[in-house]
């Protein structure tokens, strides 16, 4: 079996209101689709994810598109996909980053491979480690009243861990924390997810008054880039850090170890290459004794269910922990692009876990009405 075309569109579907973060507003999920056609009966299907705004990765879909059409795409034409690690040491010859838009290729190979043998994709990376997926969800930044209700809503629909997005102002987001808390009480584990809002100093302050409302864990509280701060507050407060917008690579997760800037990472299969990549990352962080989450970004289900093959398959992300990017997508956009997608209800009807949707390769199969009418010109 050999590649004989990559194929690439830029879809847009709006979410049902504005999800805010510290990097900005959230109106729309835009991603990049792929197709990898074989000189067989089978085809596999891809997708590149995006966080608006350079929050996790400064690839767009305008850049990760064009990039895959004339730079990756022609040097994997004749390759068998199969050969896994040689297309991305082909496609790391033709550039050296580009996390983002070789995870859609990766995916698709996965996707591919799992169709041509007739197993699901988490068989092919390692088989069933636990089927059931603990599954978080996120808030938007809101009023502390507004996030608490909210958070009572989805702790009545079974979720049993709730993140909490802040980084707007540290009296608010203490007040978001306290509140939330009082509302869900013990039964609900939250965690903080900062995306880089503060300085080292400001974060040790902010977590040290936080520590009565016993987070979980606070993610990227300072700069991506400022490993030594992250070190700095890890040090200083009693509550774990994760790393996310830091971890991109193996060579990055390794800094982070090294420094001592985290004690979780969390793993999100766009932004660190796709699902091959995404397993020598695990293998890092397992060497070091340190879990891992899987995290969601503004996915599609083709990206969801990748998510949710690589943590049943991945012992170092079933550590109780929960992941975001393997349930439904908190940013409630309006529709997606395949047939079959896990919904809120299937969260209340699993206690708060999901699995893996059945199928071959990822399990999924598009809808080419939905693509059509989202498609970017």
């Amino acid at each position: 079996m050999k590649i004989t075309r990559i194929e690439t569109r830029i879809v847009e579907i709006p979410v049902t209101t504005p999800y805010i973060f510290s990097h900005g507003v959230l109106k729309s999920f835009s991603n990049v689709l792929v197709w990898l056609h074989t000189d067989g009966a089978v085809r596999g299907i891809g997708e590149c994810s995006f966080v608006p705004g350079g929050g996790v990765s400064e690839e767009t879909p305008e850049s990760a598109k064009p990039l895959i059409d004339a730079s990756l795409a022609p040097v994997l034409v004749g390759e068998d996909p199969f050969d896994v690690e040689r297309i991305h040491r082909k496609m790391d010859a033709v550039v050296p980053r580009n996390l983002v838009a070789k995870s859609g290729i990766d995916l698709a190979l996965w996707d591919c491979l799992g169709k041509a043998v007739g197993q699901p994709a988490c068989n092919l990376l390692g088989g069933m480690g636990d089927p059931k997926i603990l599954c978080t969800y996120t808030l938007s930044i809101d009023t502390p009243e507004k996030m608490a209700e909210h958070a009572l809503f989805r702790k009545g629909q079974g979720y049993r861990t709730l993140v909490i997005k802040i980084g707007h102002d540290a009296n608010q987001d203490l007040l978001r924390l306290r509140l939330v808390r009082e509302a869900v009480g013990d039964q609900v584990n939250l965690r903080l997810d900062a995306n880089e809002a503060y300085w080292p100093d400001q974060a040790i302050s902010l977590i040290r008054r936080m520590e009565p409302y016993r987070p979980e864990f606070v993610e990227e509280p300072v700069k991506r880039w400022d490993l030594d701060g992250m070190s700095r507050v890890a040090r200083a407060v009693g509550v774990p850090i994760s790393s996310d917008e830091s971890n991109t690579s193996l060579d990055t997760v390794l800094n982070i170890i090294r420094k001592g800037a985290a004690g979780i990472i969390n793993i999100k299969i766009s932004k660190n290459g796709g699902l091959y990549r995404s397993k020598k990352i695990a293998a890092v962080a397992e060497s070091a004794g340190i879990p891992c989450i899987v995290g969601g970004a503004n996915t599609y289900e083709i990206g969801r269910q990748a998510s949710r093959h690589f943590a049943v398959s991945t012992g170092q992300a079933q550590m109780g922990l929960g992941s975001e990017g393997c349930a439904p997508a908190s940013q409630s956009k309006v529709d997606d692009v395949t047939k079959s997608v896990l919904t809120y209800e299937d969260v209340r009807r699993g206690s708060g876990f999901v699995s893996v949707i059945p199928g071959p390769g990822l399990g999924v199969e598009l809808d080419e009405r939905k693509i059509r009418k989202y498609t970017v010109a």
